[in-house]
């Protein structure tokens, strides 16, 4: 990407990438409750596109005891355990079903992905400071119940850097479906002008199946590890000539 013209706009998914990421507290709740490595993102995949995790995302259904209820069924699927274990472990003959708290998860999961990310954040601030590109957002998202505290915007909250701030649980459309990237291009031209082309924006995201969506219309990408933000911040360097690592970090080479 070094060699390509600079970006005029640069969109953030934001679980994984500017915070830290909810599949961390996914691994965690599996390592702690000896559950494989895996399994509960293998069961909401398997479920798309209209699993309770899909609905949530969508807007479709409340936050709500119901909405937890649909949840672990999902994930306590008998046919999906076992599918699990045949593909991922070549065992016909799995354990029992484990009994998941999935409201316990989901909490932990949106409690960990309200920190900001320690290399992203300070990358963002650089970046907005500069004035030298448009911040975008573009994330799956879900919609907190009424009143809950999470629904307050703190004063160092990552949506602060964003002009367009596109969430999948408001606009009824979610990630890798094409309809909310073009919703959300749409957006950027609307707002920053007609003549912004897609090979204009630069998207991060920690998902495969997201960014291949997004080259596809033409969109450059930059993939965000889980526990690697610091290497996508190195390319945010190459990408846009700035210097973007706390002091202390090793630079990128540009």
């Amino acid at each position: 990407m070094a060699s390509q013209p600079l970006p005029k706009v640069l969109m953030f998914d934001i679980g994984g990438v500017c915070v830290v990421s909810p599949f961390q507290a996914i691994l965690d709740y599996e390592v702690e409750r000896g559950i494989p490595k895996g399994y509960i993102n293998y069961s909401i995949r398997e479920l798309t596109p209209n699993g309770a995790w899909h609905k949530l995302e969508r807007g479709e259904v409340p936050n709500d005891a119901n909405w937890i209820r649909m949840f672990k069924a999902d994930l306590e699927r008998p046919e999906l355990w076992a599918k699990f274990h045949r593909e991922k472990h070549n065992n016909a003959n799995p354990p029992p079903v484990p009994d998941i708290d999935a409201e316990a998860l989901y909490w932990t999961m949106m409690s960990m992905s309200r920190n900001p990310d320690p290399y992203m954040y300070p990358a963002l601030q650089k970046l907005k400071a500069s004035g030298k590109f448009k911040l975008a957002a573009l994330s799956n998202t879900t919609v907190f119940p009424e009143g809950h505290e999470f629904n307050k915007v703190g004063p160092n909250d990552v949506r602060h850097f964003f002009e367009i701030f596109v969430s999948s649980a408001h606009v009824g459309m979610r990630k890798p479906n094409r309809d909310i990237y073009e919703y959300a291009l749409g957006q950027i031209r609307q707002t920053w002008g007609q003549d912004i082309r897609n090979e204009d924006v630069v998207f991060l995201d920690d998902i495969g199946e997201n960014l291949k969506m997004a080259r596809s219309l033409g969109v450059r990408t930059i993939r965000v590890f889980l526990g690697r933000t610091q290497e996508a911040v190195k390319e945010l360097e190459q990408v846009t000539g700035l210097s973007l690592l706390a002091e202390g970090e090793p630079k990128a080479r540009l």
